[in-house]
């Protein structure tokens, strides 16, 4: 079912226009790879997305500006030569006061894994019988995002002047850590005088509809991590290094924040409360086979491009005599644990020349700072293969190149500074006898805090108040995520106090947001898009 044959019920809601705008943008397709590791940085159409939504804005009779750290060249940074355009869009009618939202129309892209499980075009808006639009962007965040944003905006726009300002910041990177986007933004204020009209993160309030449906009063701070080695290394320190980087989590998992957890205790969250999570979301090995008696692993790859993503495959591809090779099957899968299974691969990023085989290790995907929700390959798959290499089915020798990425969340409360400083020196601790050569960095780029309000703030009960009414939020709860909230923490409002950023959004239990079947349900982001209308109108 396409968007000429949408349900009516789909139509009314949001409204001809709003959709017209989010197939547009999930056609932009503005995916956004970062892999330093193997020096890629791809944002091939941020160019086009941020032109289509300052027409959008415009037609919205909303005003309009672009902030491109590239091109104003007052932000620290590599940007290897890419534009990352962010666009303000405001309604100014002299109010005492400003509403700010923040919202982010990169997307995560899709790895040659998820091809084969969608069942629609994953750059293409298709409205499905359920009355769900689906498409990689749909919700997060070009949907709950921008769509909702400027639908609000298009209605406040319209009617009676609201009681106050409105700017609209749709910036770029989110997904990686925000560098060339909020984070450049907030360099580019932080040359100015604090009340110097051309800042752009000026406000009394900021609203981040890039979460699920409830209030949100923290944020996850986030650091990806990157492992490797300084020389390619056997395959048993490469397996000695990633216990390392899984055991991880256990240490994550005892820093603790007031914040209820929103996956407590129906979506297998392990406490009532936020907690740390450390999760291993990428692993890439390369190794040059010698052709002995016995199977080599030649390559392994998790299927993900993206570090907050936890894939649904690790691809393992081994060289050996065809009678073994034809008996690993059958002698793996018994070794995994339910429901992971080992087949033959399916898609995969990896060039599988024969006579090498390429197997999987499947599991369940899931966005990286919730493991839980999903079934994590990566750790199965290096166990899996510790266990080949004991019972003598696989060289341990084989030597080769490793990358290994780590998805570190902080609860919402915790300073980065001290969270880097415990993961880092476990890591390094763990690694000093038993892997000499892994190194772990922390890109500065890649890191932030996390942010936490009080939840009886007022202007949280205030937004709870209004999202019970428009979306049937249960209460004000903690995000495992991590958002753009965390950009906003140290900033000041007029009153010399702390800015106050609020985090909902539409994406349910049902979005499946930088996976497969990625999808949004239009009540849920109109009902977004009045929480944003009454929140800047009402008291």
């Amino acid at each position: 079912m396409t968007l000429s044959s949408l349900a009516p019920d789909a139509k009314t809601v949001l409204g001809e226009e709003s959709l017209r705008l989010l197939t547009q943008l999930v056609a932009a397709a503005p995916t956004n790879l970062e892999d330093p590791g193997h020096h890629r940085w791809e944002k091939p159409n941020y160019l086009r997305t941020s032109d289509i939504i300052v027409r959008a804005a415009r037609a919205r009779g909303l005003e309009t500006r672009i902030y491109d750290p590239v091109v104003a060249g007052d932000a620290p940074g590599d940007w290897h030569g890419l534009a990352r355009p962010n666009v303000i869009a405001e309604l100014n009618v002299d109010a005492p006061e400003t509403v700010l939202i923040l919202a982010h129309y990169d997307v995560v892209p899709i790895p040659a894994e998820q091809l084969t499980r969608w069942k629609s075009p994953p750059h293409s808006l298709t409205a499905r019988a359920n009355g769900r639009l689906y498409g990689r962007g749909a919700n997060d965040d070009l949907g709950s995002g921008v769509v909702g944003s400027l639908l609000a905006l298009g209605r406040l726009a319209e009617g009676d002047p609201p009681p106050r300002n409105v700017r609209l910041v749709v910036c770029c990177d989110e997904e990686t850590g925000g560098e060339g986007g909020v984070e450049a933004v907030k360099h580019h204020d932080s040359t100015l005088a604090s009340d110097d009209p051309s800042r752009i993160l000026a406000g009394d309030v900021v609203l981040i509809p890039d979460g699920s449906p409830e209030t949100t009063a923290g944020s996850s701070g986030v650091a990806f991590l990157e492992g490797s080695f300084d020389q390619p290394v056997a395959l048993r320190e490469v397996l000695a290094y990633g216990d390392v980087l899984v055991g991880l989590h256990d240490l994550a998992r005892t820093w603790k924040s007031a914040l209820p957890s929103p996956d407590w205790p129906k979506r297998h969250a392990p406490e009532a409360v936020i907690t740390g999570r450390a999760t291993v979301t990428g692993v890439d090995l390369r190794s040059t086979p010698e052709g002995p008696p016995v199977l080599q692993l030649v390559a392994a790859h998790a299927e993900s491009d993206a570090a907050n993503q936890i894939a649904r495959a690790v691809t393992l591809v081994f060289l050996g005599p065809p009678a073994e090779l034809d008996a690993l099957a059958a002698r793996c899968a018994p070794l995994l644990p339910s429901p992971f299974r080992f087949e033959p691969a399916g898609s995969t990023a990896l060039t599988i020349v024969p006579p090498s085989r390429g197997f999987q290790v499947v599991g369940e995907a899931a966005h990286g700072g919730y493991p839980h929700r999903g079934h994590n390959p990566v750790p199965v798959a290096l166990q899996l293969l510790r266990a080949a290499i004991d019972r003598g089915w696989v060289d341990p020798g084989s030597r080769g190149t490793t990358t290994y990425t780590l998805d570190l969340r902080l609860p919402p409360e915790m300073e980065l500074d001290e969270g880097l400083r415990a993961a880092l020196g476990f890591v390094r601790a763990g690694v000093a006898n038993r892997s000499p050569h892994a190194r772990i960095d922390a890109p500065p780029a890649r890191c932030r805090s996390g942010y936490a309000l009080p939840p009886e703030a007022p202007e949280v009960l205030r937004l709870q108040r209004i999202l019970a009414d428009t979306v049937d939020s249960p209460g004000i709860f903690g995000e495992y995520g991590g958002t753009d909230a965390s950009a906003i923490r140290g900033l000041l409002a007029p009153n010399g106090g702390p800015l106050p950023a609020l985090v909902f959004g539409s994406m349910d239990v049902e979005a499946h947001i930088h996976d497969a079947e990625e999808s949004v349900d239009p009540r849920l982001l109109a009902g977004v898009a009045r929480a944003i209308e009454r929140f800047v109108r009402e008291p």
